[in-house]
């Protein structure tokens, strides 16, 4: 196996040891991920217990049945992560999973080593303080991040890095949710697509052992109570209906989400002040509300609340809407952490409005109207993401009951089908992920793998000789329409010269240089045969704007030469990326 393409998909007696490598890497990874999520959820814990037993009895301030205190602890919470994300770990802003996906794309896997602690840190005070935001973004980050850290270590190629990275987001969302299954499926369907069979079992692997340690810590109860001990198939084409219902509502609070993103950005005030403001917002809405309910951090506590009380069904959509808006204000300011808790809580309660109203309505039909409130959360998951299959089994994990996986597929298929045409692709971590006009998508790295340099390079080649005076070049280039020319001594390939670097020399010079004195020399080239994911990771690692494609050859008593077949820059790049955006 060439270690510089891709993961071979087929395990041999000559790559056995290959492949015992990688699940050694896996289990170790998958034990870092799962001790990660240990330490998330103790952070997590332990800033909320200080800001709600501790400073709110400091600062409470009364005023009928209304605690003002709690408006100033996502506040306080907001003026200590806003500092250090905007001068520390820009990275750390948000859900992190747009971030996964630019290292996975663009830059070979590789994260900043200080992103995985910094994350930890603002990510648990943002949700400890009261700010709404789940933790599957940060632990997500952690854990790719430690992935990252290892293959860089260990100098392992851009796809194997990539696939350790996905091992610690598996790792780490399973032992968060005691949910295996989910968790490799959140890896595999939301950042890494188009994995062969074989090459997901690391995965596999990886969010076992993480939930395993994770349950060896904490206990294994399921994370939300329900018993559901038949579903009436009477309701399953309700179950579709609904399924498309909440893809249009998802579409609609993406496109509120996307908008106080940009909003906040427009701001003309410092960085690490934007959270602050949307603290204020957050701040308002716990204090008038019910501390149970789940409006304060990430509203999976405010589930099981309404799971067991349940609510009439006006309120339910109340608070549906209230956490819409917090989780907006929150992560669109520039708060740390994810969509995953809040959105079950918005489509657990949108789902508990449609079940109990149906109730109301059809009383002898709706035999469990509960059941609704899991049909919007699966639902209204897959609709944001893209993602249905990951979000039915966490779901079936976190509850243990197995009669779920008929409804939960059906409604979070129809939402992900109609999301998917409404969002072209996207997706609620993708929509901000632009190079010029094109989006970064989940299945953009399996894509790229599939196109061949040799399919989109440029061979119309026209060269110059490094004694050719820069006025000349300067001339060919407007001429040809080029930017960039291969350099050609007597044949032999000696370097590559851009029109841009032609502005960093000295014009009064230019009369008396030659291309020899501003070409770049061509260290790194690539074959025709290999991916256009591939080609990307190289020029990202060795900061290349074109790339030369090259192929050897044997001579004559066995003497190899270099041919020159053609060049590709990142402008043939972006073109690709948008014929197959447009496909």
């Amino acid at each position: 196996m060439n270690p510089s393409t891709k993961i071979t998909a087929r395990p041999s007696r000559r790559n056995v040891d290959y492949w015992l490598k990688i699940y050694l890497f896996a289990a170790i990874i998958g034990a870092l991920g799962g001790g990660v999520a240990i330490i998330l959820r103790i952070s997590i814990d332990g800033i909320r217990y200080f800001f709600t037993d501790i400073l709110l009895p400091l600062i409470t301030i009364k005023v009928g049945n209304y605690n003002l205190g709690l408006l100033f602890l996502p506040i306080i919470g907001a003026l200590i992560v806003g500092p250090i994300i905007s001068k520390f770990a820009p990275e750390t802003k948000g859900s992190g999973i747009p971030v996964l996906f630019e290292s996975m794309a663009l830059k070979g896997g590789k994260l900043r080593g200080r992103v995985g602690l910094t994350k930890i840190f603002v990510s648990s005070i943002t949700i400890g303080s009261g700010g709404s935001a789940g933790i599957e973004g940060p632990i997500a980050l952690i854990g790719a991040n430690m992935g990252s850290i290892f293959g860089s270590k260990l100098r392992l190629n851009p796809m194997e890095k990539r696939l350790l990275m996905t091992c610690g987001l598996a790792a780490g969302i399973a032992g968060s949710f005691h949910a295996p299954l989910g968790g490799a499926l959140f890896g595999l369907e939301i950042l890494f697509q188009g994995v062969t069979l074989i090459e997901s079992i690391p995965v596999f692997f990886a969010a076992a052992i993480g939930a395993l340690v994770a349950n060896l810590f904490f206990e294994t109860n399921h994370v939300i109570s329900f018993t559901l001990n038949s579903v009436n198939p009477q309701e399953f084409g309700i179950f579709l209906i609904v399924g498309i219902i909440f893809a249009l509502i998802a579409f609609i609070w993406i496109k509120f989400h996307h908008g106080a993103l940009l909003s906040f950005k427009s701001i003309k005030i410092p960085e690490w002040l934007k959270p602050t403001i949307g603290a204020i917002f957050t701040g308002i809405i716990i204090v008038f509300t019910p501390m149970g309910m789940g409006l304060y951090g990430t509203g999976i506590n405010g589930i099981e609340n309404v799971l067991e009380n349940p609510l009439i069904p006006l309120l339910f959509l109340l608070f549906g809407i209230l956490k819409m808006i917090s989780t907006s204000a929150t992560i669109g300011s520039g708060g740390s952490g994810g969509i995953f808790g809040p959105s079950l809580y918005i489509g657990c309660m949108y789902g508990g409005f449609f079940g109990y109203t149906l109730e109301y309505f059809f009383p002898n039909f709706i035999e469990n109207p509960q059941l609704y409130c899991f049909i919007g959360m699966a639902a209204f998951f897959s609709a944001l993401t893209i993602a249905p299959l990951n979000i039915t089994f966490i779901l079936v994990e976190m509850t243990g009951v197995t009669h779920l996986i008929t409804p939960l597929l059906i409604a979070s298929v129809a939402s992900y089908f109609v999301s998917r045409v409404l969002l072209r692709g996207t997706s609620i971590y993708t929509l901000l992920l632009k190079r010029g006009e094109t989006s970064l998508k989940s299945e953009t790295i399996f894509k790229m793998e599939n196109i061949r340099v040799t399919d989109i390079m440029s061979t119309n080649l026209i060269t110059v000789s490094p004694d050719l005076p820069i006025l000349e070049f300067a001339r060919m280039s407007s001429e040809h329409g080029l930017e960039q020319f291969p350099v050609l001594d007597f044949g032999k390939l000696v370097g590559i010269a851009y029109i841009d670097d032609l502005f960093n020399l000295n014009y009064e010079q230019w009369d008396s240089i030659t291309v020899n004195q501003m070409m770049k020399p061509v260290n790194v080239t690539i074959e025709p045969e290999r991916s256009l994911q591939n080609c990307m990771d190289k020029m990202h690692e060795h900061e290349l704007r074109a790339i030369l494609v090259t192929k050897e050859i044997v001579v004559e008593d066995d003497k190899k030469d270099i041919i020159l077949l053609g060049i590709l820059s990142q402008n043939d790049i972006i073109r690709a990326w948008e014929q197959q955006k447009q496909e």
